[in-house]
């Protein structure tokens, strides 16, 4: 009878412990939100992010666990059912109860327990005594003491960049410590009351979530050091409209799941269970013991240090100096507002209108090739010597030359729809062909696009080409492409053989042809017949952490050899065009997506900043013979290409002048936009560049896609460094002055906000 009644008491422990862990998530589950006054909560803080809504909902499920199975020890004395709870967790999780209904019980259990909990401390020790784990615990303090300095070094991995000297870097690392400190004993408080409180058969769950503090704060060190962007950001940027969509963002990136692969991911399990349950050997063997309450007592004091320390910078750091410490870490325990950047504005950028009817005088082929991560200080005679003499020998004369944006989708809009990169997630949604394909189709022009790589990532199918309603040919890399080679170079030269046959099987004039050369996309290929230039390049793909001058030499070897092949494939399709007689008449565009940083500051890859490395691309334009080589230009941008293509069909400028960019037969000195919400490494999400002059900004919440209504001013710099801009109207005063026509083109409402 009493193994039978000590199964019945497991079991009704297990009802209320999963029955409150249901509860508390039931608000995540059905996306509610709290609404105080004019501020909303929403139980869901970033929907779509696997690490955020992991987190999220693992406190939810600690929480409303251990409360559970407080509630029943409590309530019943260890003896009684947890159907109630249960059965309220499960109504709940399926939306059977209405928030009121459902606040409503919550309220009433948390009275009852309320109840239950002063009755214990009325009764007096004596109930105490029955209770587990009521004095000091054991304490495994290595393990804490090494989450600790992993989250302290997370967070300080920024402070070789902090602005305001030695005093900021002390009060960074101050305040990080101290938030960590805080953290950190919260969370162990929670976990030894979770052990407290909870069945027998669910404690293995706090093993499992300190193995995944380790393997999630080794790998946000790691991919800020590697990439500049840690777990917490990359994991956002893959959502797409709150869409989770890894395997297509590694097949876009060129990552394949391997054995080696599976084999590294079961050697970190290894790994982390060992540290685990060694420290917690070493604790044992330390006779680590402490007592939760003092946990809280810890997370208070800290806590208090954090204010006043937070409290004296506004004392003797400066406006952009606290900002930036602000901004450069995710989690604040400080209330307060904070006056962002040098100025902050009120903003409403202004969308440039489709083109409706064109008025076409002339009808010119138009051959657009758009190379993958192609840096513009790749094209030099010495890696790339086709693309280079052509360049100058035949092309347009461009100054400076950049990108939209830093990421593959977000300049493939940019480019093709004539719009900052703003108003993707806009046009995401409307699943509608890019304008400058639509406008084209409508003006009886044929357009082929070819990939030898995926469209379908990032949705960047639907985004540019809609259903393909404007495109004669629509072709990238699907599972229906039977036969294609399996090497990237090999499929380059596929497509480049599609895209020759159906020259020649086309009459000139009035095609539109796009084609995106792949190769260069890490991990930097070639192809196998193919002699690279540079022989002491970085043979693996795996590219060093830690990387000394000999390690970043070799990468650069091997992204240098890549774009040397793509110069032959160049030279090969241009010098193809000229033998049959389609060069002279018409427009060819060459230019990379985005670039890619090498270690020049300190992290590998693209999308992780607004750098020149990222951003600095070739926008090389062979005009149409009869409309000149062009003048030379001091700056272009990927936003330029789409009004350019018009002016050469002869459009008038009313049909494309409202366009974010300008043609580049214009000339003159305009000012260059280029913007993203993938710009995480420091916080910079738009530039504006003029004759060597840049201003950055930024925004809330830089890395979700939409359009910010309010943003600040980082910096304006130039080539002797920042400027010392005193007051927020200097820095508007400047803005106007090195930027003249930069507000009327791009912004509908721009407006410097008042001190806060």
């Amino acid at each position: 009878m009493e193994d039978k009644s000590a199964r019945w008491g497991h079991a009704a422990h297990c009802m209320a412990w999963l029955g409150g862990g249901l509860i508390a998530l039931t608000p995540f589950v059905r996306a509610w939100s709290l609404a105080l006054g004019e501020i909303t909560l929403p139980a869901r803080l970033w929907p779509g992010n696997l690490i955020v809504e992991l987190i999220v909902a693992g406190i939810l499920l600690v929480v409303g666990g251990t409360f559970g199975g407080y509630w029943w020890q409590r309530r019943h004395g260890g003896r009684g059912s947890g159907v109630d709870l249960l059965g309220w967790g499960v109504a709940g999780w399926l939306g059977w109860l209405a928030p009121p209904l459902y606040a409503l019980g919550v309220v009433a259990l948390l009275g009852v327990a309320g109840v239950a909990a002063l009755r214990a401390g009325w009764v007096g020790r004596r109930a105490q005594a029955h209770a587990p784990c009521a004095g000091a615990v054991p304490w495994n303090g290595v393990l804490c003491g090494l989450i600790l300095l992993l989250g302290v070094v997370s967070d300080c991995i920024v402070v070789g960049h902090v602005k305001g000297g030695a005093s900021a870097v002390l009060g960074l690392v101050m305040a990080r410590v101290l938030t960590q400190v805080v953290l950190v004993a919260l969370a162990w408080y929670g976990l030894q009351q979770f052990l407290r409180w909870s069945p027998v058969g669910t404690r293995w769950l706090g093993g499992l979530a300190l193995g995944l503090a380790l393997v999630a704060l080794g790998a946000e060190i790691g991919m800020r050091k590697l990439w500049g962007k840690g777990l917490v950001l990359f994991f956002g940027e893959l959502t797409v409209g709150g869409k989770f969509d890894l395997w297509r963002v590694l097949e876009g990136g060129g990552v394949k799941i391997s054995m080696a692969g599976c084999l590294g991911v079961a050697g970190v399990v290894v790994v982390v269970s060992g540290v685990v349950l060694g420290t917690a050997r070493l604790s044992r063997h330390l006779e680590l013991r402490v007592r939760p309450g003092r946990l809280l007592v810890v997370a208070l004091g800290a806590w208090f240090l954090l204010l006043a320390e937070q409290g004296s910078e506004a004392m003797w750091n400066s406006r952009v100096g606290r900002w930036w410490q602000r901004r450069s870490c995710l989690i604040h325990l400080c209330p307060g507002e904070f006056e962002p950047g040098l100025a902050s504005f009120t903003v409403q950028f202004r969308e440039p209108q489709r083109p409706a009817v064109l008025t076409v005088a002339r009808r010119p082929d138009v051959f657009w090739f758009i190379v993958e991560t192609l840096r513009d200080d790749g094209v030099r005679p010495e890696i790339m010597p086709f693309l280079s003499q052509w360049r100058d020998s035949e092309c347009q004369p461009v100054g400076e030359s950049r990108a939209a944006t830093n990421a593959t989708h977000l300049s493939w809009y940019a480019m093709l729809s004539g719009k900052p990169s703003v108003f993707w997630e806009k046009d995401r949604q409307a699943q509608r062909p890019a304008p400058l394909l639509e406008a084209l189709h409508a003006a009886g022009y044929r357009n082929e696009v070819r990939s030898s790589a995926i469209f379908n990532y990032a949705e960047m199918d639907t985004t540019n080409f809609g259903h393909g309603q404007a495109t004669d040919v629509l072709l990238s890399l699907t599972p229906e492409c039977v036969g294609w080679p399996p090497g990237i170079s090999e499929r380059d030269l596929h497509v480049s053989g599609l895209w020759r046959d159906s020259v020649l099987t086309h009459p000139a004039g009035g095609s539109f042809r796009l084609v995106a050369v792949e190769s260069p996309h890490y991990p930097y290929n070639w192809a196998t017949a193919f002699t690279p230039p540079f022989a002491d390049f970085a043979k693996s793909s795996w590219f060093p952490l830690h990387p000394s001058p000999q390690d970043t030499a070799q990468v650069k070897h091997r992204y240098w050899n890549s774009l040397a092949w793509v110069d032959g494939l160049l030279r090969d399709d241009i010098g193809f065009l000229k033998a049959q007689g389609r060069y002279d008449d018409a427009m060819i565009i060459v230019t990379g997506d985005h670039g890619e940083e090498l270690q020049e500051h300190g992290v590998w890859f693209h999308a992780s900043g607004l750098t020149t490395e990222q951003t600095a691309v070739p926008v090389i334009v062979k005009w149409p013979k009869a409309l000149g080589r062009g003048e030379p230009v001091a700056q272009a941008s990927h936003l330029d290409l789409m009004p350019s293509v018009l002016d050469a069909l002869g459009c008038p400028e009313a049909e494309w002048g409202n366009l974010a960019g300008r043609s580049l037969r214009q000339g003159g000195e305009p000012t260059v936009l280029v913007m993203s919400h993938y710009a995480s490494q420091n916080g910079e999400g738009m530039l504006w560049r003029r004759n060597g002059i840049e201003a950055a900004f930024a925004w809330d919440k830089i890395w979700v896609p939409g359009q910010p209504r309010h943003l600040w001013l980082e910096r304006i710099s130039g080539p002797q460094g920042n400027f010392e801009l005193n007051s927020p109207a200097a820095a508007t005063a400047a803005l106007h002055q090195y930027f003249p026509d930069a507000i009327g083109r791009w912004f509908v409402k721009f407006e410097e906000e008042p001190p806060a």
